[in-house]
């Protein structure tokens, strides 16, 4: 590889590694995402929405990629939201060509999530980024879940979702049956339901929801 190359080569990487870190995720965040339990995603979250993806396109802001997706709002458990809302997220959806023979190869990072026009989804995002505006998941695909008929699971499948979560009030069966499953998909209205009520009666401001001592 010769210097000329190198030095391309370095200045791509600085600039993408530059880029994810305006948006308050560091490249090592990114790749070695730990797992984040249930009261981590709604700590971490600005909104959370259920609804279907409408659309998605993808541009540039002051020379960053993004992939905008507009979702057609269904419930909204966080924030004021109306029918309808957009946000935008780093990273192009493919390689793109820039019509001068070069080609854009930052496309959405590994390990971020993706999204589908038609697909059925729960976000729990964050706060938009306040230079860039751009805005994902907390815990990244961990903090999208996809609804399929009746089911509801993340990119790993609600692995530890409620690890280390406490619960210091009374629980409905379901919602005990729920808390104690390890993983797998869940009902999607118990799950919807849970949340919505923890979000409503701030059981984590108030302390009914805690990290395990």
């Amino acid at each position: 590889m010769n210097k000329a190359i190198r030095r391309a080569f370095r200045g791509v990487t600085f600039f993408v590694s530059s880029a994810i870190m305006v948006l308050g995720v560091n490249v090592a965040q990114a790749k070695n995402m730990e797992k984040q339990n249930l009261l981590q995603l709604m700590s971490h979250s600005d909104s959370i929405l259920i609804g279907t993806v409408a659309r998605k396109t993808e541009g540039f802001h002051k020379g960053l990629p993004y992939t905008e997706i507009t979702l057609d709002v269904g419930q909204s458990l966080k924030g004021n939201h109306g029918s309808s809302y957009t946000f935008r997220q780093f990273g192009l959806i493919k390689p793109r060509s820039m019509g001068d023979g070069r080609v854009n190869m930052m496309v959405t990072p590994a390990g971020w999530p993706t999204y589908v026009q038609g697909e059925q989804v729960m976000l729990f995002l964050h706060k938009p980024a306040s230079e860039t505006g751009f805005q994902t998941t907390a815990g990244l695909t961990q903090g999208k879940f996809s609804i399929r008929g009746n089911r509801i699971a993340n990119d790993i499948n609600n692995d530890s979702l409620f690890a280390g979560v406490q619960i210091n009030g009374k629980l409905s069966k379901t919602q005990r049956d729920l808390v104690n499953q390890a993983g797998g998909s869940y009902a999607v209205n118990d799950f919807l339901a849970l949340v919505k009520t923890a979000v409503e009666e701030n059981w984590i401001e108030t302390g009914v929801m805690t990290n395990e001592k």
